[in-house]
């Protein structure tokens, strides 16, 4: 009888027809069969013994004799089987018995797998579910909000916090629900592994090595109250703070996007706003030709120049502003709008330097200035310069003889009362007067030497008896080569040139 009863157990065993009394009909056949007078079954987990008959008090008990162990044949058997009494099961029975339990325990170790998959599907669809929920949403407390809206729902917990910062002492919570779960600041030990214990649950906020906070929740809902957390729980938190720390991240990372094209936008809009502002083609006055070519190292630059006709002649004027970027291209575009206005009253270089100086210094803070040189042309070939801190204008002569203007002035914008002084002389026709910045001086070669005044001197003494157009092509072509293309600086270049056949009146006297 007890081993046709076994069989039957295990089948229903096999087909799944599991009961809390499977356990306890196994030993109870068993029993019958050798006609114990009692049976226990121990297991090696936690759960309590089966004892037949149910009523038997083994409160107290110990298992020695009269009780006899069943040899199942299983070393590592979950299951230990005692009988009280009766006669020795047979080596079939015992077999049977070891079977119908091995497939006891092999039907509950795949329930606990089947509740284990289910578990970590929820867990993903969760994960799923929440990475929709907050992709696309860019500010930071928009996603840490809904983070625990899908927190709440999942776990049932009465509190939820969500503190973000690169460090503890500076966070700050951006979403919170039924009260704060840690105190700010966020102990050090917390912010940096997390807290795992019945009532709280904190996992940190990590993606690629950068902490960006910290996820807390506490107070599981339970029927008669709360529950501790459980494994499960912990996973669900730990999966959450990863998806929210790349949300968090990717949002910053689109964030940057967006501010890095629309300030590209800005720039290109001011580039071609500063590049409008400079005159594409000159006046023809008075037997002067004028030709200039400019190559900003960036989208803006700080350097600027501009060629005004009026009466008597022609006023050129070059200014370079200390710095680069928008910053610079912004104050260079100042100075450009106040020269042309000032020129086309008819100021003096002298006055137009010191009126420059006087602004400039009254707008920047002091550490910003500009170096600036402004030329007068007369019709009779005449020139009056200021050189505010500049680079040194270059006149080639007609018999090739190269010589310098020297700056006569501090930069404007040093000092508010700074007065300037000009200087003079006639260009003959066929002679040339060349301003520049100095991101032609300072253009480098491979060896990190620098153009210098001097070099520049002997490359414009080469030019021959060139134009303005072709001493352009050629002064560019020569900094070009030796710097091997690569300039440092913004390059501004202007060639005035006293055209053949244009005389100055006699007997006037440019100094």
């Amino acid at each position: 009888m007890g081993e046709r009863e076994l069989l039957r157990l295990m089948r229903h065993a096999l087909k799944e027809h599991l009961s809390p009394e499977l356990p306890a009909e196994i030993l109870e056949a068993l029993a019958v069969d050798t006609r114990a007078e009692a049976a226990v079954l121990l297991s090696a987990g936690d759960d309590p013994p089966v004892v037949w008959p149910a009523d038997y008090n083994l409160e107290g008990t110990a298992l020695g004799p009269p009780w006899r162990p069943v040899d199942l044949g299983r070393d590592d058997a979950r299951w230990t089987v005692f009988l009280h009494g009766g006669r020795p099961p047979s080596t079939e029975l015992t077999a049977v018995v070891a079977m119908a339990l091995h497939m006891l325990e092999m039907r509950e170790e795949l329930r606990r797998s089947r509740f284990d998959e289910r578990s970590r599907l929820w867990e993903l669809e969760a994960v799923r579910a929440i990475a929709e929920s907050v992709g696309g949403i860019l500010e930071p407390a928009r996603i840490a909000e809904e983070v625990i809206a899908h927190l709440l729902g999942l776990l049932g917990v009465r509190r939820a916090q969500i503190v973000l910062g690169t460090e503890p002492e500076g966070a700050s919570t951006v979403a919170a629900f039924g009260g704060p779960v840690l105190q700010l600041p966020v102990d050090p030990a917390v912010w940096a592994a997390g807290r795992r214990e019945d009532d709280v649950l904190a996992a940190p906020l990590t993606v690629r090595g950068r902490h960006l906070g910290i996820l807390a929740v506490a107070d599981k809902e339970a029927r008669t109250g709360t529950e501790p957390f459980t494994d499960g729980d912990a996973r669900v938190v730990e999966l959450f703070a990863a998806q929210v720390a790349v949300a968090l991240e990717n949002a910053r990372l689109s964030r940057e996007s967006i501010e890095q094209a629309r300030l590209r936008h800005e720039m290109d809009l001011a580039a071609a706003v500063q590049a409008h502002l400079y005159p594409k083609s000159f006046p023809e006055a008075a037997g002067w030709r004028v030709r200039a070519r400019y190559f900003p190292m960036r989208e803006v630059a700080g350097d600027s120049f501009d060629v005004v006709q009026r009466d008597g002649g022609l006023l050129a004027a070059v200014t370079d502003v200390s710095g680069k970027g928008v910053s610079a291209g912004m104050l260079a575009a100042g100075l450009h709008a106040l020269t042309r206005m000032l020129a086309e009253e008819g100021v003096t270089v002298i006055a137009l330097a010191e009126r420059l100086n006087s602004y400039l210094a009254g707008v920047t803070a002091d550490n910003r200035f500009a170096t600036m040189v402004a030329v007068e042309l007369g019709d009779d070939g005449s020139f009056r310069a200021v050189h505010a801190g500049h680079c040194p204008s270059l006149i080639r002569r007609a018999d090739g003889r190269v010589e310098e203007l020297p700056s006569n002035g501090l930069p404007l914008g040093i000092l508010p009362q700074a007065r300037y002084t000009d200087t003079g002389g006639i260009l003959a026709p066929g002679e040339l007067l060349i301003l520049y910045t100095d991101g032609i001086t300072e253009a480098e070669n491979a060896s990190g030497q620098e153009l210098g005044v001097e070099r520049f001197k002997e490359m414009v003494a080469g030019i021959g008896g060139a134009g303005a157009d072709a001493a352009c092509a050629t002064i560019l072509d020569g900094v070009a080569s030796f710097s091997d293309g690569s300039p440092t600086d913004d390059v501004t270049l202007v060639v005035v040139e006293r055209e053949a056949g244009a005389e100055p009146l006699p007997g006037r006297d440019p100094s």
